[in-house]
């Protein structure tokens, strides 16, 4: 009876305790708790080989998962653990899905996978200053060889080939350029890499020369961490200048190169698809923590933070320069006709006036509504519940941000404008254009290089005023800057030009043009169908032809006149990539049910329309492929 008093008496008195101390939703239990973890964070394995990855300090189902099931297959998965493979070389994220109350959490392990071969030890390689790029390759063949191998360069009978002789890059020869929109896939196709050879003269890559795909966190053999490890190694080591990844430029423009293609380079700065940890102070986004860098006596203030001005003026000129240096030093300077060194920084809510009195780079844009020339430009970055972040910001604001954010930033939002405010529009050309002279001037004699590039800002709104504006504004600064006068350090606009009306475009590239201004179309498509698609393409490319230097409005003008240089048109054949916005383009899919040669793309109406724009009378269109006879659009 005792011995029952004495417990009794001491659980009142823990209960008492208890009752007295906060509950674990005031975040006392919360805290002294161990949190949820992964064990390990970041996981190298090699290809047939595995690893496994547990949460720890938690006793509940996980569920696992992974973003890349072709590089990682996941098995054995248990309640708290789980088997990971490595099936080819590559990177992934393994993901752990766990509640927290009524909330999901996510833990993420990084897994990179290598090649089975045999250890190198623990030395690791390190980070090279871009002299692990292969030389350029002027093989037709080249990769990507198309496939398959069947000659339809040879084949007459192939639909596109008729009329015959009548090719569009030929008939607009003496107005523009005529290109197309194309990926990697395009040109491995023995089809379509032939239709594009015969009908254009040039290509835009749809992504293959974008940011994400040169300032990439793949793994290579010299980085077998990554090349985001990579920089941040070399940003405390070496020289801090970003290691790029040139695999698919070279795999492009030697291809083009081989193959007589001109390139319009799309493009070097845009506020979408980019690489988050470009932006971060010392490029590290989640290859290191914070013991890392006390291990490796990194300065910690750095950690999750975004870079200052000063950091991204020197990142951006090495970056923007780098990728020129490669183009030049590698024979493809005669390759690529055209920049956009900016795409699309016109479409946010920032209201700048260019000051065309100012005396400094500095002082170009101004508040002062009276100052005329207006234009808008994106804004920064922001946290999930949009505070801004900067270059002061928090590690837990920037983390929260990078997740919000992502490659593709809301609602036009800029890295750029974030970490530079809006001198990275003026800096850009200007690193461009320095780059340009540079290189082309070192490398012109050995590989006879006789044009330089323009360098063009690319739009797709039909805000030309303000375009114009912000391209005066660039120019401007720029001379400024170098103490130049009259230099044209950005050559023009390039028009997207998806689904506007005719009108409009004629309105667009006239005060384009009148402001002294090249114009090229970049990224033409349409939203209607049949003959009226046809129509309307007709129409169009009479513009064009209207207001090139040789067309009825150019010959008009004075010998400084431009006008329209070049038209690209958005994709090759509907459902390939499905369009902007689902729009059509110039051709269908098609089966002639042989197995060779093997027919896949046949000619739409506005493909007549574009020959008949160029001089090709309907009678010598002739027949459709259904045998109807082509009518005059």
């Amino acid at each position: 009876m005792k011995m029952r008093k004495t417990c009794a008496a001491a659980l009142a008195l823990v209960l008492t305790v208890a009752a007295a101390l906060p509950s674990a939703s005031d975040g006392f239990v919360a805290d002294a708790a161990k949190k949820p973890a992964l064990s390990p964070k970041k996981v190298n394995v090699k290809v047939g080989k595995s690893k496994k990855i547990k949460v720890k300090n938690y006793k509940k189902k996980v569920t696992w998962k992974t973003d890349k099931a072709a590089v990682v297959k996941l098995s054995a998965k248990k309640k708290t653990s789980v088997k990971v493979t490595g099936k080819k070389q590559g990177s992934a994220k393994v993901i752990a899905t766990y509640k927290q109350g009524s909330k999901s959490k996510k833990l993420v392990c990084k897994v990179t996978v290598t090649a089975n071969t045999p250890s190198q030890g623990d030395v690791q390689p390190q980070p090279q200053q871009n002299n692990n790029v292969p030389a350029p390759t002027v093989d037709p063949n080249a990769t990507p060889a198309p496939t398959p191998t069947f000659d339809y360069d040879a084949y007459s009978e192939c639909l596109w080939k008729k009329p015959a002789g009548k090719k569009i890059k030929d008939l607009y020869s003496d107005y523009f350029k005529v290109g197309v929109s194309t990926g990697i896939g395009d040109l491995r196709n023995g089809e379509s890499a032939a239709l594009i050879r015969y009908h254009f003269g040039s290509i835009t890559m749809g992504n293959e020369t974008k940011h994400e795909s040169i300032v990439t966190n793949d793994i290579a053999d010299e980085y077998p961490n990554g090349y985001g490890a990579a920089n941040v190694e070399n940003y405390y080591k070496g020289d801090g200048k970003v290691i790029l990844d040139y695999d698919n430029i070279e795999k492009v423009l030697s291809y083009c190169k081989a193959n007589g293609l001109k390139v319009r380079y799309h493009a070097l700065v845009w506020h979408s698809q980019v690489r988050e940890y470009f932006f971060l102070q010392d490029y590290n986004y989640d290859d290191y923590q914070l013991s890392d860098y006390e291990a490796n006596g990194w300065d910690t203030s750095n950690y999750h933070k975004l870079a200052d001005k000063e950091t991204m003026k020197k990142r951006l000129n090495d970056y923007i320069s780098q990728v020129i240096e490669y183009i030049y030093s590698h024979g493809y300077g005669d390759v690529v006709y055209a920049y956009d060194v900016i795409n699309e920084a016109n479409n946010g809510s920032i209201i700048y006036y260019v000051d065309e009195n100012a005396t400094s780079a500095s002082q170009v844009l101004s508040q002062d509504s009276s100052k005329g020339n207006r234009f808008t430009t994106n804004p920064g970055v922001t946290t999930s519940n949009g505070r801004q972040v900067n270059s002061s910001s928090s590690p837990e604001d920037v983390m929260d941000m990078l997740t919000h954010e992502g490659r593709t930033p809301d609602a036009s939002h800029s890295y750029w404008y974030a970490t530079m405010g809006a001198d990275y529009l003026y800096l850009s050309y200007l690193y461009a254009h320095d780059a340009v002279e540079k290189y082309y001037n070192q490398y012109k004699d050995q590989f006879g290089y006789t044009e330089k590039p323009s360098l063009i800002y690319n739009d797709y709104n039909q805000k030309e005023t303000e375009q114009i504006n912000l391209v005066k504004y660039v120019n401007l600064a720029c001379n400024l800057e170098k103490g130049t006068s009259g230099v044209k350090y950005c050559d023009g606009i390039g028009l997207q030009s998806h689904v506007i009306p005719e009108s409009t475009q004629d309105r667009m590239i006239k005060s384009i043009a009148d402001a002294g201004l090249e114009v090229q179309i970049t990224e033409l498509d349409e939203s209607t169908t049949g003959d009226v698609q046809a129509s309307k393409l007709k129409r169009q490319y009479e513009i064009y032809k209207k207001y090139s230097k040789n067309g009825d409005y150019g010959k008009e003008q004075g010998a400084d006149y431009i006008g329209v240089t070049s038209v690209t048109n958005w994709g090759l054949r509907d459902g390939d990539g499905g369009g902007w916005g689902g729009h059509t383009y110039l051709f269908e899919p098609y089966d002639d049910g042989l197995e060779e040669p093997i027919l896949t793309y046949a000619p739409k109406p506005a493909f007549y329309g574009i020959l008949q724009a160029g001089g090709v009378s309907a009678a010598e269109c002739g027949t459709d492929i259904y045998g109807k006879e082509i009518p005059e659009y």
